[in-house]
């Protein structure tokens, strides 16, 4: 991932300095089509005669080139080169990864990048809008230092409001363009579940924030049992991570942790293990860009 990602920050720079001398050649040519008239013009020509001519509106306008709009236009053309490339080197290829807590605090990164380098990670960050995990910038600081994709994910509380979490979640994710879409973590809780209704506004309350603050859908975590019986029908257009530990999941999913028993160089213990589809389709619906 490292190489790839050098590779494109080279063609990026590269890239942007073809379109910058582009820039510069048409402000030139530009320059050029402002012509001004001799000294002596036909007005002064011997058996020529000239009738003065008046504008009763003032001089014309000369044309403006808009220098800012062409160097954008080129820029965004670079970006989206950029994001392409990034998309084709993902598609098609098996993408596995991991999802960690607080409860993973031992992490050998050296040796787990070493040896089973993740191809994405995810990390808890808040769980209802009092608590924050206590090792999310420690987890977030060694995946951004050794360059492995990675998001971050909010446990969903229904004992506050839905709208209220998402804006806890924001205040300490820290989440920026490279980075995965944003997850929300929607599980039976220990005391009894809410009434149908309820559990629908506030998912709906949390996701409305988010999608206004990122641009971008939420990937929504969850069972296969509890999406049947409450998401089915009113959240088809998000992103779906199924956990589901015994079957192929009939629901149509983006990311499937299909296990908690994973083992991995570099962590003493077990771990949840995810794949991922890798269709440019399905990538574009899971990463900030």
């Amino acid at each position: 991932m490292l190489a790839l990602k050098q590779i494109s920050i080279l063609k990026f720079l590269g890239k942007i300095s073809v379109s910058l001398i582009m820039v510069a050649v048409l402000f030139a040519f530009f320059q050029l089509l402002k012509i001004e008239p001799e000294e002596h013009t036909s007005r002064d020509a011997p058996g020529i005669e000239c009738q003065a001519a008046y504008y009763t509106e003032g001089e014309p306008e000369k044309p403006i080139v808009d220098t800012a709009a062409i160097v954008q236009i080129a820029l965004d053309k670079i970006q989206k080169d950029v994001t392409d490339e990034y998309l084709s080197s993902l598609a098609g290829r098996k993408l596995w990864g991991i999802d960690i807590s607080k409860y993973q605090t031992n992490i050998n990164w050296k040796l787990m990048v070493k040896k089973n380098k993740p191809d994405f990670v995810f990390v808890k960050v808040t769980e209802g809008t009092t608590i924050v995990d206590k090792m999310y910038r420690s987890h977030k600081r060694n995946l951004e230092k050794h360059d492995i994709l990675h998001g971050a994910y909010h446990f969903m509380s229904f004992r506050s409001s839905g709208r209220r979490q998402a804006q806890k979640f924001i205040r300490h994710a820290g989440l920026k363009k490279g980075n995965m879409v944003p997850v929300l973590d929607v599980e039976y809780t220990r005391s009894r579940m809410p009434n149908k209704r309820k559990v629908l506004r506030e998912i709906r309350n949390y996701c409305n924030v988010i999608e206004k603050h990122y641009g971008v859908k939420p990937i929504i975590y969850t069972h296969p049992h509890l999406y049947s019986k409450y998401l089915k029908g009113s959240f088809e257009d998000y992103p779906l991570w199924i956990c589901d530990y015994r079957n192929n999941p009939r629901h149509d999913w983006a990311i499937w942790q299909h296990t908690a028993k994973g083992r991995l160089w570099g962590y003493n213990g077990r771990l949840d293990k995810n794949v991922m589809k890798s269709d440019k389709k399905t990538l574009k619906t899971l990463l900030l860009l």
